[in-house]
């Protein structure tokens, strides 16, 4: 069978026809509101310089964008969709947020202790591996020594690993 005649097939099944168009409405539902929710970080983003429709739009771009890393920071403290909150996690996942994110994220993850696990706050220990510095250890440390982070904890130690070879590289000869 071929693609063109499975899509034939489903097409006219009215029940599958029903639950596509079902699904397809709560897509379009979820991207209203959360388009409507992202609202305050982008006209954060705009007065910064960055005209941009989704803090994802940072998310793998080749350009820096060193002058939004205190605006995502700010917005990282705000109770938003999980969704948006995992892009502004991923967006912070930068060299230049070194230094000036770093225990912005720290903190968040810790807030997050007590929730369930989810993509955003994997996210956020994942920034770590990038932006955390030697300051940082004994923080991550603990981070691994709480079963709380269990389902992090793989990341976590990856974030502590390159955060000692950062300290390593700046220990004098």
């Amino acid at each position: 069978m071929t693609a063109s005649e499975l899509m034939n097939r489903l097409n006219s099944d009215p029940e599958w026809v029903r639950r596509q168009q079902e699904r397809e409405s709560a897509r379009k539902a979820m991207e209203s509101q959360l388009t409507a929710e992202e609202a305050p970080i982008l006209a954060d983003l705009a007065n910064a310089g960055y005209s941009v429709n989704s803090v994802w739009d940072f998310v793998n771009t080749k350009l820096s964008y060193p002058t939004a890393i205190p605006v995502l920071c700010k917005h990282l403290k705000l109770p938003y969709h999980p969704k948006i909150r995992e892009g502004i996690a991923r967006a912070l996942t930068v060299k230049e947020a070194r230094g000036i994110a770093g225990y912005e994220v720290l903190d968040e993850l810790k807030r997050r202790a007590n929730e369930s696990p989810d993509e955003a706050r994997w996210m956020l220990a994942n920034a770590l591996t990038v932006i955390a510095d030697a300051s940082m250890i004994d923080d991550i440390k603990r981070l691994l020594e709480d079963s709380r982070y269990t389902p992090e904890r793989g990341v976590l130690r990856r974030a502590l690993k390159k955060a000692s070879a950062k300290q390593r590289r700046c220990k004098p000869a």
